[in-house]
């Protein structure tokens, strides 16, 4: 991803595992291919944080975002509306380093 170009695009197999207690016990599942697009508008605020307490630091940009999804397994697939009919009150992207990658 890359906060400046206002697009990230995230396609992935996984697996549907009906409920909670199934998946937890890796039980019986389906294939699922899901795939997220998400455009996010220019920024205008940009701000670092640095928390030592909680191990992490990061540079985000606060903006707005539309998004369109959709999931499909077994021949049925689930679609979100189109991008245009999608809205967001506020959102944030950017890079966050914690961890080990902290210091």
């Amino acid at each position: 991803m890359n906060p400046g170009s206002g697009r990230a695009l995230a396609v992935k197999k996984m697996e549907d595992h009906f409920n909670i207690v199934n998946a937890l016990q890796d039980g019986a599942s389906n294939s699922v291919t899901v795939s997220f697009e998400v455009h996010w508008a220019p920024g205008v605020k940009h701000f670092k944080v640095r928390d030592r307490d909680a191990g992490m630091a990061g540079e985000f940009i606060m903006n707005t975002a539309t998004m369109v999804w959709s999931a499909e397994s077994k021949g049925v697939a689930y679609l979100s509306g189109p991008r245009d009919t999608s809205a967001s009150i506020s959102g944030q992207v950017g890079h966050e380093r914690n961890g080990v990658f902290f210091r």
